[in-house]
C-alpha cells in the first residue's frame, strides 16, 4: 500500500526543451538539481578529461561568483553543493532550506551556464596534482579498466577517476567546445525533491535558464562494439589479494529485459565475509553459500554482482576480491553461478531475489537529496520519473522461466571482458573462461 501513496512526479518542458521535474513532499530541506546527458562518453580523443576538469573548476567558482563568495555563499544557507561527472551523466546538485530554494536554482544556473573555464590555467596545474597525489578505491579502478578492455575502441571506454591521457593539452577552448556541445538545453533536466511547489520551480528554471538554447541534431552513431578480451595488471609484490572483475554485454535502460537483469544481479548477491546478520555459510543464496565454504574457509573476502545500464548497451558481471591462493576457485564459483541462470534458476531463487532487490531499492537513504537525485537519473535515462508501484508490479512479473530466457539469450556462450590486479598466478586463461560460459555435460 506504501508503494501506492507516494508523491507524484510532475513534468513541464519548457519551451527551449528543458524538462522541469519535482516531486514534492513535507519537511524543511528542499533538494535540486540540475542533470546533464552529458559525461566522459562524450568526450573527443583531442578532449578526454574534459568532464574531470568542468567537475573541479565547478568549485573554483564562477565570474559572477568567485571561490570565495561561492563559499560563503553557500555555507550562509546552511545548504550543501556537489558536482559529479559520470560515463553518461553529469549531476550539479544543491540541498537547502525550502525558504533558499531560488538562491540554489540562481547557484545552479550559474555554475552550469558560466563556469569559471577562464581559471583553467591558474588551477590546472593544482588540478593535475591533486589527481596524481589522491588514492582511489581498488573498486572504482577495477570498474573503469573493465570498461577500458570492454569497449576499447569507442568512447565509452574513457575513464572517469584517471589518469587521463593527454589531459596536460586540454585547453580552454576545448573545454567550451565540450560544453556548447554537451550543455545544451535537450540534455538539460532539472529536479527537485521536498518542500517545493512545481509551478514555482517551472518559474525559477525559466527565469534562470530559459536563455539555454538547443543543440544541433547529433548524426546517429552505432551502438558501442563490446570486445571480449582481458585486461591483466599481474603484480605478485603488491600484497595477497587479488582483485578481479568480469562483465557480459547486457541491455540499455530502456530495455524490456532490464528488469530481469536487476532480479539476476540480486539472485547472485554480493557477499563479505563476517559480515552482515546471516553468515555466509548458512546464507539461503546458493553462490555466497558456495563461495563462503569452499574449501572449508571460503575462497573470497568479498564479492559483487552489479549491473551497468547505459542508454544503448550494458555490462552485467562481478567483481571479487580474495587471496592469491584462492584466484581460481573464486572465479568458478562465480562463473557457475551466473552460468546456472540459464539452466537452474529455482523459483525459490528468484522470489528471494526479488525480495532482496525491493529491500535495496525501496530502503536506499530517503532524504531529499538521495530522492533528487534518483529523480533526476531517471528522467535522464527512461525520460520520465517511475512511480515505485510500477516498478514493484514490473519485478513481480519476473519469474523463473523469464530469468532462464534472459540468461541464455545474453550470458550463454557469450564474450565476456575481464580484467585484474594483484597476485594473479592463480588466474586461469581467457579461453577457459570463455568456455565456462557454456554448461559442459559430461
Amino acid at each position: 500500500p506504501t508503494a501506492w501513496n507516494q508523491a507524484p512526479v510532475v513534468v513541464t518542458t519548457l519551451p527551449n526543451g528543458i524538462r522541469v521535474a519535482s516531486k514534492e513532499t513535507f519537511g524543511e530541506v528542499a533538494s535540486v538539481g540540475v542533470y546533464l546527458n552529458a559525461g566522459v562518453r562524450d568526450e573527443t580523443k583531442e578532449s578526454v578529461g574534459a568532464s574531470y576538469l568542468v567537475e573541479q573548476l565547478a568549485q573554483m567558482g564562477t565570474a559572477k561568483r568567485p571561490k570565495g563568495k561561492l563559499e560563503a555563499e553557500v555555507e550562509s544557507m546552511g545548504a550543501t553543493l556537489s558536482v559529479s561527472a559520470g560515463r553518461e551523466q553529469t549531476a550539479y546538485t544543491m540541498s537547502v532550506f525550502k525558504g533558499d530554494v531560488k538562491q540554489g536554482v540562481d547557484i545552479l544556473s550559474d555554475l552550469v551556464t558560466k563556469p569559471g573555464l577562464s581559471q583553467l590555467a591558474k588551477e590546472k596545474e593544482a588540478i593535475l596534482r591533486g589527481l596524481e597525489e589522491r588514492e582511489m578505491p581498488t573498486r572504482q579502478v577495477i570498474d573503469d579498466r573493465l570498461h577500458a578492455c570492454a569497449w576499447r575502441d569507442c568512447t565509452l571506454s574513457h575513464s572517469t577517476v584517471g589518469p587521463f591521457e593527454g589531459i596536460e593539452a586540454v585547453s580552454e577552448a576545448h573545454l567550451q567546445s565540450y560544453l556548447a556541445a554537451n550543455y545544451t538545453a535537450e540534455n538539460m533536466v532539472v529536479a527537485a525533491s521536498g518542500p517545493v511547489k512545481h509551478e514555482e520551480l517551472v518559474k525559477l528554471a525559466a527565469g534562470a535558464l530559459g536563455g539555454v538554447k538547443a543543440g544541433a541534431p547529433k548524426a546517429g552513431g552505432q551502438k558501442p562494439y563490446f570486445c571480449g578480451a582481458e585486461l591483466i595488471y599481474r603484480n605478485d609484490e603488491m600484497g595477497p589479494s587479488a582483485y578481479i572483475s568480469v562483465g557480459f554485454e547486457s541491455v540499455p535502460w530502456r530495455s524490456p529485459d532490464a528488469v530481469t537483469f536487476m532480479v539476476m544481479q540480486a539472485i547472485i548477491g554480493q557477499y563479505k565475509k563476517n559480515t552482515g546478520l546471516v553468515p555466509g555459510t548458512i546464507s539461503g543464496n546458493r553462490v555466497i553459500n558456495a563461495v563462503a565454504n569452499k574449501m572449508g574457509v571460503g575462497c573470497a573476502d568479498e564479492y559483487e554482482c552489479f549491473n551497468r545500464f547505459y542508454k544503448d548497451t550494458g555490462m552485467f558481471g562481478f567483481y571479487i576480491a580474495c587471496d592469491e591462493v584462492a584466484v581460481e576457485h573464486a572465479i568458478g564459483e562465480l562463473m557457475f553461478g551466473i552460468n546456472l541462470l540459464s539452466f537452474a534458476v529455482t523459483d525459490e531463487e528468484v522470489e528471494r531475489a526479488k525480495r532482496e532487490l525491493k529491500a535495496s531499492m525501496y530502503s536506499a537513504p530517503t532524504s531529499a537529496e538521495a530522492s533528487c537525485a534518483e529523480l533526476g537519473k531517471q528522467m535522464l535515462s527512461y525520460g520520465r520519473g517511475i512511480p515505485p508501484a510500477e516498478m514493484l508490479l514490473r519485478i513481480n512479473g519476473v519469474d523463473a522461466e523469464e530469468v532462464k530466457r534472459v540468461a541464455w539469450k545474453y550470458l550463454n556462450d557469450a564474450e565476456v571482458a575481464v580484467t585484474g590486479l594483484g597476485p594473479l598466478h592463480g588466474m586461469p586463461q581467457y579461453y577457459d573462461l570463455r568456455r565456462s560460459t557454456n554448461m559442459h555435460r559430461y
